[in-house]
């Protein structure tokens, strides 16, 4: 018997992954609509237990296929392709099938049934009528979707049923600060009305019936070792275990203190903090906030086309917006929306959050002012040539699958190199920019360690607050905010400053010891999507 040709391979390969990603979006049609398919917009999935256990099906069956096409057969792009999905299935396994996060994370409910609504008005800025039918569509199945949320839920880590509490609070506030855009939009405002109170009262019902569910045993979160290992593998891309990228966590606490104390030293003898703060409480700006932003995103950008750090696509576009009052609650500072993978628009919106506006009391607004001190390295991080650039790139890529990938240590490791490269090549000309980059860092360095902790049980929540409260001089409340999703997305954290790693080694090697240009270097790190930087250089 003939043994199949590589094109008879790679037309199984891409008829399995499209039979995947079609029943994946009819299961869960939400998921659908954020890659851009316009079909599924006025869909919210069934969310029943059946639902879950189906997809867990569908994913082993998908895997198994996948897995019996031989590795060899795959070269280059098509390799990354395959490799990109079979760690994509594998770690859906893990949270679905293994860990049952639909079970026992309760905000997996909460969230998902307001990101629905969230996502669609985030698309019709400017014109919520044009979206509204959509709008309708999910607000009306809401209800059905977190009663059928409610029952799947079975021994919740105690700390994500407080959490899905706070996440039901601040969905109900969007929804009845949505209302008056909405009514506004709509012709007929007594159904949008009547739309958002049932929606309302599921929110209520949903964050109630939680309550009464019996908890699992409190820091249930943790993943444990061989879990946590198994996903710095599929998501990280790493040869390592906890305690050897602990020990990296550690190693770069000690650096970047030591870094940020050097960098002190040229300033005169105050500390880094204390030279950050002062640089905070002495900046007065001139304008509006939201005006700085537009024109500190456009001049990064110009910048960047004059120094030649890395190409910028044509015709892509970034609107920087204000937040709008009913989207106040849900942005920090400022914030990326990226556009659809699947979406011929290549325009993403950074929004910019200014509370000040709100407080009449001056020295409150200035203080809600100076959140925003250092709003340079953010428009690096968010726009150029952080988040934006790099999604927009990807999306443009000629393989569909490949748009869907999404790994932290590419798209995170990413935007710390951005931050890294702003200082050095003066992407940025603030006063104490090269401080605030290494602050960030020491902060991220702090994420590697309280990852680790966190999943191996050898920190506790309380525990991990307190060391960022120690570590960066985070508030009790920004440091346990931080911690809170760092419960539910192991690995993640730790991604940011480890993808910067990796940046640096490839750079040492194929520009510094080799011949490479900085932009060349750049531009070859984007045409790849977002996949771990070890599996790019097997490619």
């Amino acid at each position: 018997m003939a043994s199949p040709n590589h094109k008879t391979i790679h037309a199984a390969f891409h008829s399995i992954w499209t039979a995947w990603l079609e029943m994946t979006c009819e299961l869960f049609p939400e998921q659908g609509s954020k890659l851009g398919l316009r079909k599924y917009d006025a869909r919210l999935g069934e969310n029943t237990p059946g639902i879950h256990l189906t997809h867990i099906k569908l994913l082993e069956k998908t895997l198994r296929q996948i897995e019996d096409l031989p590795e060899s057969a795959f070269q280059g792009d098509l390799w990354l392709d395959r490799r990109g999905l079979i760690s994509r299935l594998r770690t859906d396994l893990l949270f679905q099938r293994d860990l049952r996060r639909w079970r026992t994370n309760p905000q997996d409910h909460s969230n998902a049934a307001i990101d629905s609504v969230f996502e669609l008005v985030v698309r019709g800025e400017g014109s919520l009528r044009r979206v509204l039918p959509a709008i309708e569509a999910r607000l009306a199945a809401i209800p059905d979707f977190l009663a059928a949320g409610l029952d799947c839920i079975k021994s919740p880590d105690p700390l994500w049923t407080s959490l899905a509490i706070q996440s039901c609070a601040g969905s109900i506030e969007f929804l009845r600060g949505l209302e008056k855009d909405l009514e506004a939009a709509s012709t007929r405002p007594v159904k949008i009305k009547a739309l958002l109170e049932a929606a309302v009262r599921a929110f209520n019902s949903f964050s109630k019936g939680v309550t009464r569910k019996p908890e699992g045993p409190k820091g249930s979160f943790a993943i444990g070792r061989e879990r946590f290992e198994f996903l710095i593998r599929e998501q990280l891309g790493l040869d390592l275990t906890l305690a050897e990228a602990r020990a990296v966590g550690l190693y770069q606490i000690a650096r970047h203190e030591h870094l940020l104390a050097q960098a002190a030293k040229r300033h005169g003898k105050k500390s880094a903090r204390s030279l950050i703060q002062e640089a905070a409480e002495q900046w007065r700006p001139d304008k509006p906030l939201i005006d700085l932003y537009l024109e500190e995103t456009s001049a990064i950008k110009m910048r960047l086309e004059r120094i030649g750090l890395v190409t910028l696509p044509a015709n892509e576009r970034l609107k920087v917006l204000p937040v709008p009052p009913f989207l106040k609650h849900q942005f920090p500072t400022a914030a990326y929306s990226a556009p659809e993978p699947f979406s011929k628009s290549h325009t993403g919106i950074f929004w910019v959050n200014d509370l000040g506006l709100d407080q009449s009391d001056p020295r409150r607004k200035a203080a809600e002012i100076r959140q925003h001190h250092g709003l340079e390295l953010t428009c690096v991080h968010e726009a150029y040539p952080g988040h934006h650039l790099q999604f927009v790139t990807q999306f443009r890529h000629s393989s569909r699958l490949r748009r869907l990938f999404s790994h932290a240590i590419f798209y995170e490791g990413w935007t710390m190199w951005s931050e890294l490269n702003a200082v050095r090549h003066n992407l940025v000309n603030i006063p104490c920019a090269e401080l605030i980059q290494l602050h960030d860092a020491l902060w991220r360095a702090h994420r590697i360690v309280i990852d680790c902790g966190l999943h191996d049980g050898t920190l506790n929540h309380s525990a991990a607050v307190k060391q960022l409260q120690k570590g960066v001089h985070f508030t009790a409340s920004r440091a346990a905010g931080d911690v809170n999703w760092y419960t539910s997305s192991p690995t993640v954290p730790m991604s940011y400053l480890l993808g910067r790693l990796e940046v640096e080694k490839l750079h040492r090697r194929l520009v510094e010891q080799g011949s490479w240009t900085l932009k060349r270097f750049n531009d070859w790190m984007l045409s790849h999507g977002a996949l771990p930087f070890s599996w790019i250089q097997r490619a």
